[in-house]
């Protein structure tokens, strides 16, 4: 008979529960990775262009580039493309970020061709249609008036530009008059300068046609610009690490929005899984030493986390959460008494072992399916690593002990070197 109070043995992962990717580069030297898996009859298309807001020039120019991709080409306007993705049943996602810009489509394989295409098109020959872009930073401007009332979109804006300082893109705050500076030739400069096939790798994934090489060799091979895009070689400059607290007060607030934490490095970085591991004891996930002290205990908040950001060229780590102003300092006592337990009060058996097999279990769900597939290795091809990055991770998690995790601590997240920002009552 099955024993139900007596729970399953925990069992860690060993192995890498994926495939790695099958790699092709076009005539022209552009990367490519397929992924193929799945039952239904589509694939998503993903093309990432090593051009995010780190490389621009002036703020807002890489976000703007990005989403008027879709507002019009050589050939058709922006109504033209909406209904030709309703045709087809195609989804266009896409993002700008830090570092990268991505460009997204879903589509089932009997419309692949004529969507591929319209996404090459939209990458390939932009108009950037100046009275739409006008809109469009029209109605950001107003959606930016709006952040500035929220006590967490305020922490989150503050708290970047205090540990990597006001000039430096990771760091930089949109002002409004941000949105009345860009101009029409900033987005063609900025999409000729880093939109070629030498500034970006494409990743397939779901169920790969047997001829997607030729499709996008036909598409994408034929790019005379396809030389290696230059190191950027600028060098911004980044403040000097240190403790600093700035509290903003915000009188219409209900809450107080907390963010602590500090600038460290990227997933490159040797203690990189050590670090990942640590914090998520800390406050990753929800039986963390945050969330049983600070929401389950003291009652304080509705959530708390704290998380590890890799970047390209940086990193940082970050607790966050928003209490009432009653207990604002109350809670961050609190954040600090488990920063300094985080180094000196070790991990027992129980807590060691639940921490182990919630990491094992989340690390096998971010591989479930070719679509999560395709983001972890999109995770590697951006920061020049190998599927041994995983491998490595696999068994510090095996391995890791509550000293371990005590060392890391010490080294990387002492409470006495944290950035403060509070915005609220």
């Amino acid at each position: 008979m099955l024993n139900r109070k007596t729970p399953p043995p925990v069992k860690l992962l060993s192995d890498r529960p994926f495939r790695e990717p099958v790699y092709f580069t076009l005539k022209n030297g552009l990367p490519v990775y397929l992924l193929e898996g799945g039952t239904e009859e589509f694939v998503k298309i993903e093309v990432v262009i090593k051009a995010g807001s780190y490389h621009q020039d002036k703020p807002l120019v890489a976000y703007t580039t990005a989403n008027l991709l879709r507002y019009g080409t050589r050939s058709k306007n922006r109504s033209e493309i909406n209904e030709m993705l309703d045709f087809y049943s195609a989804f266009i996602h896409i993002e700008a970020q830090k570092d990268i810009i991505s460009a997204g489509m879903f589509v089932l394989n009997k419309h692949l061709e004529p969507a591929l295409d319209l996404l090459t098109e939209m990458l390939q020959e932009p108009v950037f249609p100046e009275e739409d872009m006008h809109a469009f930073l029209k109605n950001h401007q107003q959606m930016h008036l709006l952040n500035q009332k929220k006590v967490s979109h305020l922490a989150r804006t503050y708290f970047a530009e205090l540990i990597y300082g006001e000039d430096h893109p990771y760091g930089y705050r949109l002002r409004t008059r941000d949105f009345e500076k860009v101009e029409r030739k900033d987005l063609e400069d900025f999409h000729a300068r880093h939109f070629h096939t030498g500034n970006a790798f494409v990743l397939v994934a779901g169920r790969v046609p047997g001829d997607m090489i030729a499709k996008l060799e036909q598409r994408f091979g034929r790019d005379d610009r396809a030389e290696p895009a230059p190191a950027d070689a600028r060098g911004f400059q980044v403040i000097s690490p240190g403790q600093r607290k700035v509290h903003l007060e915000v009188p219409s607030a209900v809450q107080s929005a907390i963010r602590v934490g500090k600038q460290l490095f990227n997933r490159t970085h040797p203690s990189y899984h050590k670090l990942k591991i640590t914090n998520a004891l800390l406050g990753g996930y929800y039986g963390s030493r945050l969330m049983q002290n600070i929401r389950q205990d003291k009652g304080y908040t509705y959530g708390i986390g704290s998380n590890i950001i890799s970047l390209v060229h940086s990193g940082y780590f970050f607790i966050t959460s928003q209490v009432g102003a009653d207990v604002r300092e109350a809670a961050l006592e609190e954040v600090y008494r488990e920063l300094k337990a985080l180094r000196t009060v070790p991990a027992d058996e129980k807590e060691l072992e639940i921490l182990k097999n919630y990491l094992s279990g989340s690390f096998l769900r971010s591989f479930d399916g070719p679509l999560a597939q395709k983001e972890r290795f999109k995770e590697l091809v951006v920061f020049g690593l190998d599927v041994s990055h995983y491998d490595d991770y696999l068994e510090t998690l095996k391995t890791i002990t509550a000293e371990d995790i005590m060392e890391c601590a010490g080294d990387y997240l002492h409470e006495d070197g944290m950035t403060e920002v509070v915005v609220g009552k």
